[in-house]
């Protein structure tokens, strides 16, 4: 693990906290231009709660109350909350590409929401512990300056089978160890949809540090970020935390 990823976990809170932690439950709300495309109630308003060991995702009521949807590993299903299906899908992510594609251009139906709500939630609410996984590879890039500030950044490979935005993806940390922006491209949105996630008004939750403003830009040639449109306007409002025993 590199020097600059130990200190961003020491600033998150430490890893020894994150490794203790086994479920995250936030909620809080949702806007943007993305959120427009998807089905249901849109999670403008949204509970969600992650397991924190693998890619798994509860939506509560969502796409309508009375109604959960669950990202689980590479799969996503639309259940009641006594666990009755109702609705499936495997291989979630293909359906984003070639043909059955071209509809997700304009429209998604819930188990798309909920495949990439689900995978996206899971990995910002466990960062910067996902980038200390022994099958992400990290390395750290050259110094970045941006509003008069030196950012350090973090350069992370994902292995195919972790359900992510892209399989390149970079991470800018301040002075203090907090990341501050994050770099992918949404593949299941489109192969041009580069984007810059800015994480602002962090807060300690149960010993952990989240940041409970996030806003996601688009990125342009150079890394250059257009300050219009907002793809997505993420804050949390709340932070529970359940530690193994």
């Amino acid at each position: 693990m590199s020097k600059l990823l130990d200190d961003v976990l020491a600033a998150h809170g430490g890893a020894e906290r994150w490794q203790s932690v086994s479920a995250i439950t936030a909620r809080g709300r949702l806007g943007g231009l993305l959120p427009t495309r998807f089905s249901g109630n849109k999670l403008t308003n949204f509970t969600v709660e992650i397991q924190v060991a693998a890619p798994h995702t509860v939506l509560h009521d969502f796409p309508q109350a009375g109604k959960r949807a669950v990202l689980d590993r590479g799969d996503v299903r639309i259940e009641t909350p006594d666990g009755e299906l109702l609705d499936t899908r495997t291989d979630p992510r293909s359906a984003f590409f070639g043909r059955s594609g071209i509809r997700r251009n304009v429209h998604w139906d819930p188990l798309d929401t909920a495949y990439f709500a689900g995978y996206a939630f899971w990995n910002y609410l466990t960062s910067p512990l996902l980038l200390a996984r022994d099958d992400i590879a990290v390395t750290e890039g050259e110094p970045w300056r941006e509003s008069g500030q030196t950012w350090r950044r973090l350069h992370a490979t994902f292995p195919a089978h972790i359900e992510t935005h892209c399989r390149r993806q970079t991470f800018y940390v301040d002075r203090d160890g907090l990341i501050r922006r994050h770099d992918f491209v949404a593949e299941p949105v489109g192969g041009w949809a580069a984007a810059s996630l800015y994480c602002d008004q962090h807060r300690e939750f149960d010993g952990l540090i989240f940041p409970t403003r996030r806003r996601v830009l688009p990125r342009g040639p150079g890394r250059r970020v257009l300050p219009r449109p907002t793809l997505l306007a993420l804050d949390f409002d709340e932070i529970e935390i359940e530690i193994e025993h």
